[in-house]
């Protein structure tokens, strides 16, 4: 994974290489204007035109690369990349705009037989452009490519078509050379041509990274890359986008529903470090949903897993507790409590817990009989704290505690009133060594005692401390 001074000093790479660019296009620009005024070529000039506009663009790639460089910021939550797309479109209208000048003024001297002389100088000149030109494109494409920046790419293209229009006026000097003058001007023609054609497909792919455009593939590299990771049932959605040299992707992959949390995080994971080959810098988001598959994938489980499966796949269900299995010679009986939300009728109710039997019964053929309680989500209901008032409870709650003690003493009652009637929330303390299963089977008992003997408590709530 590139670490966040690798990005830094990549960044740097990125800036040093548009400075050294402005430099090289200053030189050629003035070079080749002195030159072309000098042997009054069409060919030269427009090269030093285009060079000129080089520079311009040069000047638009170091601010560009400069201010995308720049941390994301609460207005700018995915960072400043764009900015590059934007300069390297930019650039893009510029040369097709050097163009059309170009091809104007080409077709002027051809239709008055304005030709230029051929001098050593102006082919001195070229092959001097040609030089810089392919050293300057060379390092700039370079650095696009191992830092993925699309405003140096666009730079690189820039001097590129500089030194392919160059080698094109060379060969029109050439012909006014050895006495063919019109060759000055059909090569201008020539240096707009090649410009409108590599600027083409730049062009297009900076408008496609401003317009978030998919990249080509990606989808499909993606989904091949997470089919790989163990656990993956399914990747149902891609979603790609490039901002500068960043790629963000968000992802949606199906799981087994009977996969932990734990290994559902370390699915993503996985994921994510997947997807770095990707590009240099990429951020991902990994939404997981879980697999429903055929409820028969999951008849090798436990009984209490079942149950869970089945619950999760009612969405009326909100869950499944007290599970009691009680086992009958060659056959089980099972009891639970199901909760479900408040606003069902219980015709709406009843018809979920059928269907609930019915599917465990699919799973488990040696069930005899199965006994759901029908309970309601958790209700709040206004209530008033009576423990001060209650005394006379309290004191029995504390003499029906004692009747288990030890190992159970008695720690604090209270007593509250609400609509339903009256419930006692009552704390004790109990040896920690001793089984949940017992310490269950104790509090059980305790809760039937207050019940059966205090007629105005409705409800029960015990909680043990380890001591």
């Amino acid at each position: 994974m590139v670490t966040r001074e690798q990005v830094a000093e990549g960044r740097k790479e990125v800036q040093r290489a548009a400075g050294w660019s402005v430099v090289a296009a200053a030189l050629l620009t003035f070079i080749k204007l002195i030159t072309g005024l000098a042997t009054n070529s069409i060919g030269v000039i427009s090269e030093a035109l285009h060079s000129g506009l080089d520079l311009i663009a040069a000047g638009i790639t170091l601010l560009a690369v400069r201010r995308a460089s720049h941390a994301p910021d609460t207005e700018h939550q995915y960072g400043h990349g764009k900015i590059e797309n934007f300069a390297a479109l930019a650039e893009t209208i510029i040369l097709w705009i050097t163009s059309g000048w170009i091809i104007y003024e080409a077709i002027r001297r051809i239709v008055f037989a304005e030709f230029a002389e051929a001098t050593i100088w102006g082919i001195v000149v070229m092959l001097f452009s040609i030089f810089v030109d392919y050293e300057r494109s060379q390092m700039l494409y370079k650095t696009a490519r191992k830092h993925n920046s699309q405003a140096l790419e666009a730079d690189a293209l820039h001097f590129r078509t500089d030194m392919l229009s160059s080698i094109v006026v060379l060969i029109g000097l050439s012909f006014v050379w050895f006495g063919f003058p019109m060759g000055d001007p059909l090569g201008a023609l020539g240096v707009s041509v090649v410009i409108l054609f590599v600027s083409f497909n730049l062009a297009k792919r900076a408008y496609d990274a401003l317009v978030d455009h998919a990249p080509e593939g990606t989808r499909e590299k993606i989904t091949e890359l997470c089919s790989q990771i163990p656990g993956v049932v399914e990747c149902t959605r891609v979603r790609v986008r490039f901002s500068g040299p960043e790629l963000f992707a968000d992802i949606v992959v199906t799981i087994d529903e009977d996969i932990s949390t734990a290994e559902a995080h370390s699915i993503a994971e996985s994921i994510e470090q997947k997807l770095i080959v990707l590009a240099p810098r990429v951020d991902v988001v990994v939404h997981i949903e879980p697999a429903e598959g055929d409820i028969s994938h999951y008849s090798k489980m436990n009984i209490y897993d079942q149950m869970q499966v089945i619950a999760r796949r009612l969405p009326e269900v909100q869950s499944v507790h007290n599970i009691r299995v009680f086992e009958i010679v060659d056959s089980i009986d099972v009891a639970a409590d199901i909760e479900m939300s408040a606003d069902l009728t219980l015709e709406e109710a009843h018809s979920v817990s059928d269907l609930f039997e019915q599917r465990l019964r699919d799973l488990m053929t040696n069930i005899n009989s199965v006994t759901l309680h029908l309970e309601t989500t958790m209700t709040k209901d206004k209530a008033e704290d009576i423990t001060s008032e209650a005394l006379e409870i309290v004191e029995s709650v504390k003499e029906i505690v004692s009747e288990f003690s030890p190992p159970v003493y008695y720690r604090e009652a209270k007593i509250r009133e609400e609509r339903v009637g009256v419930s006692v929330l009552l704390e004790c303390t109990i040896p920690g060594q001793i089984t949940l299963t017992e310490s269950h089977e104790i509090a059980d008992a305790i809760e039937k005692k207050i019940l059966e003997r205090l007629d105005a408590v409705k409800s029960v709530f015990l909680h043990f401390d380890p001591v």
